[in-house]
């Protein structure tokens, strides 16, 4: 069986974008023709990255599209965030948020059929419709806690989050590449296990060590050309 080694380095970035109105005004035949030229861009990268759309439109008031992607290359990641804002229906986008991290996997051998893109674990992001994200700051007092304490507080987060079998949590650090300290993307099949098990983490002893996790983003996945049409 052939096996290769797992990249250490997978670059997740989420980027909030909102129309502009004048998109909206423009005649039929442009509009059809600029969301096809932007369908067509996406759908040309989508072998080589990790990507998911998510409508946020009507949800907040700053934002209509969440696009997520992921590499293990981020001048290759860099580019394509870059082309989003020259192609067709994207020259209308206003970028509104940005977060860019990290997700820390072990080294190890793992056969290639069980990854994709060649470095991402198969099963292991996009999975579910829901989406709760928000970046985290932890306060100073954290890390002056003794390594006992504070893996007690996130072994006591663990628990709550196992108890929901169809929610999935994942991790992103971002030391030394955006403002926060880490992105929380909280994944859930079904929108009132996401609202449980959000509740309950906050009631946890390990909240009183943050400093900051806002702007929180709802998010629910779609095709991008549903959203598109959708908002324009």
């Amino acid at each position: 069986m052939e096996k290769i080694k797992k990249q250490n380095n997978i670059y997740s970035n989420f980027m909030f974008v909102k129309l502009d109105p004048a998109f909206r005004r423009l005649i039929s035949n442009e509009k059809i023709a600029a969301k096809q030229e932007f369908e067509n861009m996406v759908a040309a990268c989508q072998e080589k990255l990790f990507l998911r759309t998510y409508m946020i439109t009507g949800l907040r008031a700053d934002s209509d599209i969440l696009f997520w992607r992921m590499s293990d290359d981020l001048e290759f990641l860099q580019e394509n965030c870059a082309r989003t804002f020259a192609t067709g229906a994207g020259k209308y986008f206003l970028n509104i948020h940005s977060f860019l991290g990290v997700h820390q996997s072990p080294e190890q051998s793992t056969p290639k059929k069980d990854l994709e893109f060649g470095f991402l674990p198969i099963e292991s992001f996009g999975l579910y419709k829901f989406m709760l994200i928000h970046p985290v700051v932890k306060s100073h007092v954290w890390y002056e806690l003794s390594e006992e304490e504070r893996n007690t507080m996130l072994a006591e987060r663990n628990c709550v989050v196992a108890r929901y079998r169809e929610i999935r949590e994942n991790f992103f650090t971002s030391y030394g590449l955006d403002e926060q300290e880490m992105i929380v993307a909280r994944e859930a099949r079904h929108l009132d296990e996401l609202i449980n098990v959000t509740r309950e983490l906050r009631e946890l002893r390990i909240k009183n060590y943050t400093a900051s996790d806002k702007p929180v983003f709802l998010c629910v996945g779609r095709d991008l050309r549903e959203i598109l049409d959708a908002i324009s």
